[in-house]
C-alpha cells in the first residue's frame, strides 16, 4: 500500500510479529518514516475489535480497574495543570477515546464535555460512576455540528485509527475556527529505546509515529502546531494544533533521512 502520509510505495518490513509472539507484519515507509501494520484493519473489523475485544486483550479487564483509574487521574490532572494557560479557557470540549473519563472529570468544573469511548464497560462507567457525558457512537462527519467544540482532545487514539489523516481532518470539522486540538500518541522513537525485546508492535496501533511523522499527519489534515506550546512539546508526540487555511502535499512531508533512523532505531530494539 502507499504510504497514506508521503504516498510513497516502497516500504520495509522490520517485523513478522506482535508483542505476543502472533503473526503481525510491520512496514516503515520508506519515504518518511511512517510506520504501520500491514494488511490494515477494515472499519467493520475494528469496530468488532474496540467494542467488544480491546479492552479485555490489551488492558486485561472489560471495565476500568482501580489501580488503572488512579494512575490515569493523576496523568490528566498533571496534564491538565502542565498547559492550564491552554486548557483552562476551554468552555466547551470533546474527548474522543474518553476510556475512563479521568480528563473529562478533571475539566468538569470549568468547561462541558463529551466523551466518545467505543468500550461500552468503559463508557458505562463512566456514565455511572462519573456521571460523565460519555457516548459509545462511532466517528462519523454528521456526529456533531461543525465548529461546536473550542477544545478536542485525541490521547493514545490516533493510532487506532486506519486512516490517521482522513479521521484528524474529520473532526477538525467540530472544532471551532479558533479552537485548540490534543493529538497524544506513543513515540515510537521512544519506544525502540525502553521497550524489552520484542514488546512492540500489536494488532491495535495500526500506525506508529514519531514526533516528524505525527506533526505531518496533522499538516496533511490542516493542522498545525501552536507557538504557544511548541517548546514544552519539543521531540514528543503530544502536540496542541490549530487550523491552518492549507493542508501540506505527500510530497512536503517526505523525509527520507527520518525513515532510515525510524527503520534502524527499530532493527536495533531487535538486536
Amino acid at each position: 500500500m502507499n504510504c497514506v502520509l508521503c504516498n510513497a510505495a516502497d516500504s520495509e518490513l522490520v517485523s513478522e510479529k506482535d508483542r505476543h509472539g502472533k503473526a503481525l507484519a510491520t512496514r516503515v515507509c520508506n519515504g518518511c518514516g511512517l510506520v504501520f501494520n500491514d494488511p490494515v484493519p477494515s472499519d467493520a473489523e475494528l469496530s468488532d475489535f474496540y467494542s467488544n475485544r480491546y479492552r479485555v486483550e490489551y488492558k486485561g479487564a472489560f471495565h476500568p480497574r482501580g489501580r488503572q483509574i488512579i494512575r490515569n487521574f493523576r496523568r490528566a490532572r498533571d496534564h491538565v495543570d502542565l498547559f492550564a494557560d491552554v486548557i483552562s479557557k476551554a468552555q466547551s470540549v470533546l474527548d474522543v477515546g474518553a476510556g475512563s473519563g479521568e480528563f473529562l472529570f478533571a475539566i468538569s468544573r470549568s468547561a462541558t464535555g463529551i466523551g466518545i469511548e467505543p468500550n461500552k464497560g468503559y463508557a458505562d462507567y463512566c456514565r455511572t460512576q462519573l456521571n460523565l457525558d460519555v457516548r459509545t457512537d462511532e466517528l462519523r462527519p454528521d456526529l456533531f455540528p461543525q465548529e461546536q467544540f473550542d477544545f478536542i482532545r485525541l490521547n493514545h487514539v490516533l493510532e487506532h485509527l486506519n486512516d490517521p489523516v482522513g479521521s484528524l481532518a474529520m473532526i477538525a470539522r467540530f472544532l471551532k475556527p479558533d479552537g485548540v486540538f490534543f493529538v497524544e500518541v506513543p513515540n515510537i522513537d521512544h519506544y525502540s529505546a525502553t521497550k524489552s525485546t520484542g514488546n512492540m508492535f500489536h494488532y491495535g496501533h495500526i500506525f506508529n509515529f514519531n514526533p516528524f511523522t505525527l506533526r505531518s499527519a496533522a499538516g496533511r489534515a490542516g493542522l498545525e502546531e501552536m507557538p504557544q506550546t511548541a517548546d514544552r512539546c519539543a521531540n514528543t508526540t503530544g502536540v496542541f494544533l490549530k487550523k491552518m487555511p492549507n493542508t501540506l502535499a505527500p510530497e512536503d512531508v517526505r523525509n527520507s533521512e527520518n525513515a532510515v533512523r525510524v527503520a534502524a532505531a527499530i532493527k536495533q530494539h531487535f538486536a
